[in-house]
């Protein structure tokens, strides 16, 4: 397994927003403490209301991503496709990140 730093494994996610390709992540969570991994995607527009957060994720090193996983689950449960997409969206923060999957090639991230 490849080992890399956080910047770089916030680079590599930030590499598939041209594609919309589909990556997992294995993260802390920081209100829990929870370990979680995701598939996500960057680049998704549907189900977005417009405006702006009140805060610049990017400062927090914080990134913005869709939980693949979340909205076909909801849509199972049988909410309309635009609810879902709407409830979809999550913040990853790249410190907090363990490990990455990016087209195939798996990553461990190393803590600073």
């Amino acid at each position: 397994m490849n080992i890399i730093t956080a910047q770089a494994a916030a680079n590599l996610i930030e590499g598939t927003r041209a594609q919309g390709s589909i990556f997992t992540a294995t993260f802390t969570k920081r209100t829990t403490g929870e370990v979680r991994t995701m598939q996500a995607r960057l680049g998704v527009k549907r189900g977005q209301v417009g405006g702006t957060l009140g805060y610049s994720p990017k400062a927090h090193n914080l990134i913005s991503v869709y939980d693949v996983e979340n909205a076909r689950a909801m849509k199972a449960q049988g909410m309309d496709d635009e609810t879902a997409a709407k409830k979809s969206y999550r913040m990853i923060s790249a410190d907090a990140l363990i490990s990455l999957t990016v087209g195939g090639t798996a990553y461990t991230v190393e803590k600073a």
